[in-house]
């Protein structure tokens, strides 16, 4: 699926090398945009994935002492408002599970902001039948590995609300960025422990 859109976008010849195709995929339109340019994260080696269990962020710790986070525009730990959390495809869902990632297989060759859009709806209490829906764009970020079968990953964003039942009665989307991860010294020790 992710694949297929990222295909229908127009590809430009890469400076460095006229056989290499990089897709470029089309600006956001962010008037004040936040966190780090997705193009710093290309050829970092990623060790390990790791995701938040009381916020929506994921950590991505590199082989050069240096930790990434995607995070959620405008989210707040002191005001959260409509729990929010983040989604990926499946295949990345599963790099978040594992403790360490390989780094021969794990290099990002490409990373970049795309625009998703999405069905947001909000179903009234108690009615299957009496629901608004509505298409939402919303910011995603996009990585490519390197390795044998090298395709796109992504990383998004969801609100959503759930009855007394879990059946959900509201979805939206939000935002998600980049941004590098400032670790205290004592912090910063531990990890480095891990990655020898």
């Amino acid at each position: 699926m992710f694949d297929d859109e990222l295909s229908s976008v127009s590809s430009t010849s890469s400076a460095s090398s006229p056989s290499k195709r990089r897709f470029r995929l089309p600006p956001l339109t962010r008037r004040d945009p936040v966190g780090i340019d997705p193009d710093e994260l290309i050829g970092k080696k990623l060790i390990r994935i790791s995701r938040s269990s009381v916020h929506p962020s994921l950590t991505l710790d590199f082989d050069d002492h240096t930790s990434a986070q995607v995070l959620v525009d405008g989210y707040s730990p002191r005001w959260k408002g409509i729990p929010k959390a983040l989604e990926m495809d499946e295949a990345f869902q599963r790099l978040t599970n594992t403790v360490f990632v390989g780094l021969d297989t794990l290099e990002i060759v490409d990373c970049a902001m795309i625009k998703l859009c999405d069905k947001a709806f909000q179903r009234k209490q108690n009615d299957d039948h009496d629901s608004t829906m509505w298409d939402q764009e919303h910011a995603a970020i996009a990585f490519k590995f390197s390795g044998e079968n090298p395709h796109w990953h992504c990383v998004w964003a969801v609100l959503a609300e759930y009855d007394e039942d879990r059946t959900c009665t509201f979805r939206s989307f939000e935002d998600v960025f980049l941004n590098y991860l400032q670790r205290s010294p004592r912090k910063q020790s531990r990890i480095d422990k891990l990655r020898n």
